[in-house]
């Protein structure tokens, strides 16, 4: 029995004499995250098509834990958890609104430089991606977090982005017909150092496996960013394009464009800019009369239920990005597209002015925006 002991304390000595032989890893690490509750109250007047003295209120917390490492310099990690609105405060239920689990991950991913491929990188995991459009088309700011490989580097000093996400994964088996398929996007932009950029995404989605309806939607655009004496302008063109496939209609098409300019600038301590946006629309609703081509900019919100922001107001309502669940009303390029998944793809056209600066030095700030929107 001492001769096993003897061995054992051997091996383990060994142990530790190899693992502290072993290279020192160098972690550093930072906490932070963002804590919010947010407190609503809205009423509608008697003329407005939500019914006669609508009332929404409601007060909920936002908590988002966020973890950031950094790995012998290298490699980076990244996890942020998401504490959604509890409305049961009292129990803290495990799943809030009896579906929703209350704690998730929202971001999780690693960050890595490719070997032998000097100044480009490896990224995989819970991506949160914005588009290069001012997060017109999908924001992670508003959920945009899918399964993403995502390849980033400099070709002759052009920034590039190559992604491919899963933004749900539906039955694994094609012939379940209880499931969705998947949705997944391609993702490609291209920046240059004087401002220049051109951006290519697509978005296919396979809607339901039993009756065989697909969609693709396809966006190009160029945008352009610089500075003019102490204006810093900006703008871009985007123009969508894509079909819908099924049994049970007629294959259909559409074709829309949006375009936007801006120009910002600082009046002292305030900082000011007025932007004006326009985008096609066009009674998407009428597959019944027989009509298989639409001009309408369709937006990835009509297939994935995820959107972007339409300028200094948020999202593209008249709340803007309220978080609050009173953004189904109003104008909306997609019609309750972000509600239903289906919109009225009407289009918009919309003026906006925004004004910022520090109520109290490093410690307040202040904002406001006001917009004028228009259903195409």
């Amino acid at each position: 029995m001492k001769r096993i002991v003897f061995i054992l304390i051997a091996v383990f000595t060994a142990g530790l004499f190899s693992v502290s032989e072993a290279p020192a890893v160098d972690i550093e690490s930072t906490f932070h995250g963002q804590f919010r509750i947010n407190s609503y109250y809205q009423t509608t007047s008697d003329e407005t098509i939500l019914g006669e003295g609508e009332e929404t209120q409601a007060s909920r917390l936002r908590f988002r834990p966020t973890w950031d490492a950094t790995i012998d310099d290298v490699a980076k990690l990244h996890l942020q958890l998401n504490i959604g609105h509890i409305t049961s405060n009292l129990a803290n239920a495990r799943y809030d609104n009896g579906g929703d689990p209350v704690v998730a991950i929202r971001h999780g991913y690693i960050s890595a430089p490719i070997p032998d491929l000097e100044g480009w990188t490896l990224t995989a995991g819970l991506v949160p991606l914005s588009d290069k459009f001012g997060d017109v088309l999908f924001s992670s700011d508003w959920d945009f977090n899918p399964l993403t490989f995502l390849i980033s580097g400099d070709v002759s000093n052009i920034k590039v982005r190559v992604a491919h996400a899963n933004l749900w994964e539906g039955s694994e088996s094609s012939n379940n017909p209880d499931s969705a398929d998947d949705i997944d996007a391609w993702i490609v932009d291209a920046d240059m150092d004087m401002g220049l950029g051109a951006s290519y995404y697509r978005f296919n989605a396979n809607t339901d496996p039993v009756t065989g309806d697909k969609t693709n939607q396809n966006y190009l655009g160029v945008r352009y960013n610089g500075t003019f004496s102490q204006f810093d302008v900006g703008g871009w063109v985007l123009y969508n394009w894509g079909t819908w496939k099924g049994l049970t209609f007629p294959d259909e098409e559409n074709k829309g464009y949006a375009v936007k300019g801006e120009v910002k600038t600082d009046l002292g301590k305030a900082k000011v800019g007025v932007m004006a946006l326009y985008a096609t629309g066009d009674d998407f609703s009428g597959f019944a009369s027989g009509d298989t081509e639409f001009d309408a900019f369709v937006t990835p919100m009509t297939l994935a239920g995820t959107t972007g922001y339409w300028g200094y107001t948020g999202k593209l309502n008249v709340q803007g990005p309220t978080d609050t669940g009173i953004d189904c009303q109003a104008i909306n390029i997609d019609g309750a597209g972000y509600c239903t998944g289906d919109g009225a793809h009407t289009g918009i056209t919309t003026l906006q002015a925004k004004v910022a600066l520090p109520l109290i030095e490093g410690k307040l700030d202040g904002y406001a925006a006001v917009g004028w929107f228009k259903a195409n």
